[in-house]
C-alpha cells in the first residue's frame, strides 16, 4: 500500500516499488496503515461499525491463521495535522473510510498465494457519501497491498442495510463496488438478520415480545432454571460439549475447542470481558450433575451486542432455557449501554407468516423455520443486507478457488 510501515503516513501518490501509479486524483489523498487498537476502535466503533471490524476480531483472526491489516483514507492535506495528533500536538481528523481487511496464505504452493477478505466492511465516513472518489481511491490502495501479498481475489461484505430510507442504503454500496470491478460472490456472513432496538425499559422490552416468547421466559423462571455467566475454562468445556450435541443433532460441523478457547481468551475476561458466556443448569438437582442444559456466547462492541453462538442438550428442553439465557443476554447487553442486540442471522421468513407458524413448546430450534420464529417472538425487525462480492486478480486461480473451495475462505 502507500505506507512505507505500519503506523506511518503516506506520503501523497506513493506506492510500493513496482506498482501501477495510481490515478491523479486518487494520488492526493492520504493513506495510512493504523497499528494501534487505541486509533482504530474508537473509529469503528464511532461510525457503528460490526464486531467484525474491530481491532480485537483480527487480532483473534490473527491466532486462527489470518493476519489483519487495517488501513484509512484521509481527506487531501490533512498529513501535517495527523502527524500533530500523533504526537498529541492536535486533534485527529476524520478519515473519509477505514477497513480492516483479512488476509489467508494458501498453502503447497510454489508461490506466494493469498486470499482476502473484508468482513462487514468497509466503514464509510461522512465524508466518503460527499466525495465520488473516495471509495475509489480507498479500494486501489487495498489493491495495491492485496497483489503485494499475491492475493488471488478480495472478498467484501458490506456492513449497509438495504434499508431505503438510509442515507446511504446497502442496494448503493453494492451498485459502487460493481462499477469498481467488483462482482456478486458468495457469501460468509448472514444476509438476514434479526435486530432488537434496546432503547426501551426491560417492561416495554417483554411486552413488545410474542405472547408465547414472554410466557417461556416467565415459565423457564418458574421451573427453576438457573442461569448464569461463565467464569473458568471449565464452564467454557461444558459449553463445547453442548455445541457438540447440537451439532450432531441438527447437522451442522463446529469448530474444534481451540477456536472458543481463544475467543475466551482475546474477549472473555482474560481479554477485555467484551464476551458473554451464559450456561443453563436443569432444574432439578440430580440432573444439574450432569451439566449445563442449554447456554450462548454474545459479544458487545460500541453501541451493538451480537448473538453469535447458541447451543443445547437434549434433555431439559421442555423447560424452555434458551428463551431464558436470551432475555438474560439482552438484559446484560442494554446494561453495558448496547443501543442493538443483534440475533445474528435469519432464513428467509417462512411462506405462511402466522401464528400458527411458530415453534414447538420443546424444540426452538427446530430446523431453519424454528430459527427465524424464536428469534422473531423477542421482538424487533428484520435486516437484510447486500451480500459479497468479489474483486479477482487471477481469473484462473479464481475459478480453481471456486471448483474447490466455493465462498469458504477457510
Amino acid at each position: 500500500m502507500s505506507t512505507t510501515s505500519r503506523g506511518d503516513l503516506a506520503a501523497p501518490g506513493q506506492e510500493h516499488p513496482g506498482t501501477a501509479t495510481p490515478n491523479s486524483q486518487d494520488a492526493q489523498y492520504v493513506r495510512t496503515v493504523i497499528a494501534r487498537a487505541s486509533r482504530w476502535d474508537p473509529l469503528v466503533a464511532g461510525r457503528g461499525g460490526s464486531l467484525l471490524q474491530s481491532w480485537r476480531w483480527g487480532e483473534f483472526k490473527g491466532v486462527t491463521g489470518w493476519s489483519p491489516y487495517r488501513a484509512a483514507l484521509y481527506p487531501p492535506g490533512v498529513a501535517d495535522i495527523l502527524r500533530d495528533s500523533r504526537s498529541g500536538d492536535g486533534s485527529e481528523p476524520e478519515p473519509l473510510v477505514c477497513g480492516q481487511v483479512l488476509f489467508r496464505s494458501v498453502p503447497r504452493l510454489p508461490m506466494p498465494v493469498s486470499v482476502a477478505y473484508v468482513p462487514r466492511g468497509p466503514v464509510l465516513f461522512p465524508g466518503a457519501l460527499r466525495d465520488p472518489y473516495a471509495e475509489r481511491a480507498f479500494w486501489r490502495a487495498i489493491h495495491v497491498e492485496c497483489k503485494r501479498r499475491g492475493a488471488i481475489f478480495l472478498k467484501v461484505e458490506p456492513d449497509v442495510p438495504l434499508d431505503a430510507g438510509a442515507v446511504d442504503p446497502g442496494n448503493h454500496a453494492g451498485e459502487r463496488l460493481t462499477a469498481l470491478g467488483f462482482r456478486p460472490a458468495g457469501r460468509l456472513q448472514p444476509q438476514r438478520t434479526w435486530v432488537l432496538d434496546l432503547g426501551a425499559s426491560e417492561e416495554d422490552l417483554l411486552k413488545g415480545m410474542k405472547p408465547k416468547t414472554r410466557y417461556n421466559i416467565r415459565l423457564a423462571g418458574r421451573r427453576g432454571v438457573q442461569v448464569y455467566p461463565a467464569s473458568s475454562m471449565e464452564h467454557l468445556r461444558g459449553f463445547y460439549s453442548l455445541l457438540q450435541v447440537t451439532g450432531e443433532r441438527d447437522e451442522f460441523g463446529i469448530h474444534d475447542f481451540s477456536y472458543y478457547e481463544q475467543l475466551w481468551r482475546i474477549f472473555g475476561p482474560e481479554g477485555d470481558n467484551s464476551m458473554l458466556l451464559l450456561l443453563a443448569d436443569h432444574p432439578d438437582e440430580v440432573e444439574r450433575a450432569a451439566g449445563p442444559i442449554a447456554g450462548l456466547i454474545a459479544f458487545r462492541f460500541g453501541r451493538q451486542a451480537i448473538y453469535m453462538y447458541g447451543a443445547s442438550d437434549n434433555r431439559g428442553r421442555e423447560h424452555m432455557p434458551n428463551y431464558l439465557l436470551q432475555w438474560e443476554a439482552i438484559r446484560w447487553a442494554k446494561a453495558n449501554g448496547c443501543m442493538v442486540y443483534d440475533f445474528w442471522g435469519i432464513p428467509d421468513a417462512p411462506a405462511e407468516d402466522g401464528e400458527g407458524g411458530e415453534v414447538s413448546p420443546t424444540n426452538t430450534r427446530s430446523g431453519l423455520g424454528g430459527v427465524y420464529w424464536f428469534k422473531k417472538g423477542f421482538g424487533g425487525r428484520a435486516v437484510e443486507y447486500p451480500g459479497a462480492y468479489d474483486y479477482v486478480y487471477n481469473p484462473l486461480l479464481y475459478k480453481v478457488w471456486l471448483r474447490w473451495r466455493g465462498a469458504d475462505l477457510g
